[in-house]
């Protein structure tokens, strides 16, 4: 960013991901080879509304006709589909991809329940993607099952489709065809 250029609060609020429909041209058009070149091999896709407002704690309903009932927010509007490339961009030391709130990360999710360095994945010597968490404050799970904190236990191994969570933001493990497949179907 120059100096002396506007923030664009949508980018602070969804750190380094990017909308969905954002990739739609690219997945339609695009060889494999040169969507992965662009864009990543692996991705976690973020499906919630804009990170930068609390989460509600208690889900209100009222019925119609009562009166003295709280009227119910309606959430669904600001719904968004954000994808997070796994890949480094120089960001952060080492060979590890890390995830964390922080701007020095390679994946920055934005949200007070993930620690400033969470997790970091990388690829194994057979090409599998592996999760550990960084010693974070609030966990990681992958399919609901804790994953050990480095030198605490075994990487956890991430296969597309897998349900990803960081603290309390809840994520989708996709590789690159099955991103390509989802972008592309997607309407205007």
């Amino acid at each position: 960013m120059a100096i002396g250029s506007p923030v664009n609060q949508k980018e602070v609020a969804r750190g380094s991901g990017v909308p969905v429909r954002d990739l739609r041209a690219d997945a339609r058009s695009l060889a494999r080879s040169e969507f992965e070149e662009r864009h990543g091999r692996a991705f976690l896709l973020l499906s919630a509304a804009d990170l930068s407002t609390p989460r509600p704690t208690i889900t209100e309903v009222r019925l119609d006709g009562d009166p003295g009932a709280p009227t119910r927010t309606d959430s669904t509007a600001n719904l968004s589909l954000v994808v997070y490339a796994l890949r480094r961009n120089g960001r952060s030391a080492g060979h590890l991809i890390t995830l964390g709130r922080a701007p020095d990360n390679d994946v920055v999710v934005p949200d007070v329940s993930i620690s400033r360095f969470h997790a970091f994945v990388k690829r194994d010597a057979n090409g599998r993607w592996m999760m550990q968490d960084a010693g974070s404050t609030n966990g990681t799970t992958v399919n609901g099952s804790s994953v050990p904190r480095q030198g605490h236990g075994p990487p956890a191994e991430l296969s597309p489709g897998d349900d990803v969570r960081l603290g309390q933001v809840d994520l989708t493990f996709l590789d690159s065809e099955a991103l390509v497949s989802f972008a592309s179907r997607l309407e205007r």
